[in-house]
């Protein structure tokens, strides 16, 4: 069967057993990497070495930082370093830009934080903010959407995006310093577009059909809020807060500093060791412990969050395990080789073209996930061959994945119920905000590939 052929029918599989079927994605992953090699022709023992080999390597390679990531993340919830550095950010803005004050912090939490994690510890601020101003609920559940979904989306330690770096063979480093440059300004854009162009619309937003009102799920949210909201005094110090969060990440960018400005062979032992992604990781995770236990959480308490985080990394690893299986299989049956002719035949540019397959992946089967290490496995074995370097390809993928959220999409009913919005409230808040990102990083995403 030909290539490509072989790759449509893989990926309509997939989509197949997970929408369908109800399949997990993990074994759909694996299912579908059995069909295209097996109808690749490369041969029944080989498919099922170049799978486990895929598997094992990305393991290797992600295994340790991904987890040290969730765990890390959740200790940071549970400490309530989250509110306190909502209250601090939201104190240096004004009340008619406390929006922007709440995105800021959705931004900087979801670098380790998740994405549903994230937005349900800060929805209860989200609503006091909403009264206190008197603004409109979509000002603030769409700044949320905004700063948590484009860190968790462009940023590492979240796993698509180190994910997307380990297949393409980016620098952690260098994809946390584009994830950054891209993504913040795509968030500061989004949300001006978003608050001008459509929440500042005389019709744009109608209550009476955009948000709705449940007595039993708003005395659920009351009793979620009163469990959230600390007295402030009881809050870990804005500074502290923010220690887990960033010294991975000056860690890993350390790293990549110091090999741009001394060369890979001249940069110190010491430096080589501590900007490792899993030693950063590790540091980053034990901060993370030293602020849980400077807020009196006992071991037992420490223990039992990390425990509960164990659940998470199993199911994120194997997804994650299976999807590098694929992108194995894809690059040992030469898909690479297949793509290019088909991007020269259609003379589309490569970043538009992967674009498009994390869009398309997306709208089809709702992980954000999936869909990044899908295209990115797709893309790895044609990428050195592009005139395009593969961190510009891989934030494509990332940027894809925005531009068609729906209902199909578990953050979409997240969002919406927490926010208490109707499904066409929930359209015009994650739908729209996430395909504003979508459209707006990509602009920059090929104005920096033209630059460098």
């Amino acid at each position: 069967m030909p290539v490509l052929l072989s790759l449509a029918i893989t990926i309509v599989l997939i989509i197949f057993l997970i929408i369908k079927l109800k399949t997990n994605p993990a074994v759909a992953l694996f299912i579908g990497s059995l069909f295209m090699g097996i109808s690749s022709k490369l041969g029944l023992v080989t498919t099922v070495s170049t799978i486990t080999t895929g598997f094992g390597n990305t393991m290797a390679a992600l295994g340790f930082s991904v987890g040290f990531g969730v765990m890390l993340g959740e200790l940071v919830a549970a400490t309530g370093a989250v509110q306190s550095i909502a209250n601090n950010i939201v104190k240096f803005f004004s009340k008619d830009k406390s929006e922007y004050a709440l995105g800021l912090t959705g931004f900087i939490v979801s670098i380790p934080v998740f994405y549903d994690v994230g937005y349900v510890v800060l929805m209860p601020l989200a609503r006091a903010l909403s009264k206190k101003g008197n603004k409109i609920i979509p000002y603030f559940a769409g700044a949320l959407v905004a700063g948590l979904g484009i860190a968790h989306t462009f940023i590492p330690p979240t796993p698509g995006p180190l994910t997307g770096a380990s297949l393409l063979g980016v620098d952690v480093g260098a994809m946390i310093l584009w994830g950054i440059v891209i993504g913040f300004p795509t968030f500061i854009l989004a949300m001006f577009v978003y608050d001008k162009f459509f929440l500042s619309r005389k019709n744009f937003w109608d209550p009476t059909k955009d948000e709705e009102y449940d007595e039993a799920h708003a005395a659920e949210q009351r009793k979620l809020e009163s469990e959230l909201i600390k007295d402030e005094k009881e809050l870990p110090g804005f500074f502290l807060s923010l220690l887990p969060v960033f010294v991975p990440i000056i860690l890993i960018i350390l790293g990549t500093v110091s090999s741009v400005t001394m060369g890979a062979e001249n940069v110190p032992e010491i430096i080589k060791f501590v900007s490792d992604k899993h030693v950063a990781m590790f540091f980053g995770l034990l901060s993370a412990i030293l602020l849980a236990l400077s807020r009196n959480m006992k071991l037992g308490e420490i223990e039992k969050v990390l425990n509960t985080s164990l659940s998470s990394i199993g199911t994120v690893l194997f997804i994650t395990g299976s999807g590098a299986s694929l992108g194995a299989v894809l690059g040992a049956v030469k898909v690479g080789d297949a793509l290019l002719e088909v991007v020269g035949a259609i003379n589309i540019h490569p970043i538009l073209f992967v674009w498009l397959i994390a869009a398309l992946l997306k709208l089809a089967q709702g992980s954000g996930t999936v869909a990044m290490i899908t295209t990115v496995s797709m893309v790895a074995p044609m990428a050195a061959q592009l005139d395009v370097a593969p961190v510009f390809l891989a934030l494509a993928a990332f940027s894809g994945t925005l531009a068609t959220a729906h209902v199909n999409d578990s953050a979409f009913w997240i969002t919406s119920k927490m926010a208490g919005l109707t499904v066409t409230g929930g359209f015009k808040v994650y739908t729209l905000v996430c395909a504003l990102q979508a459209v707006i990083s990509l602009i920059l995403i090929f104005a920096a590939s033209f630059i460098f």
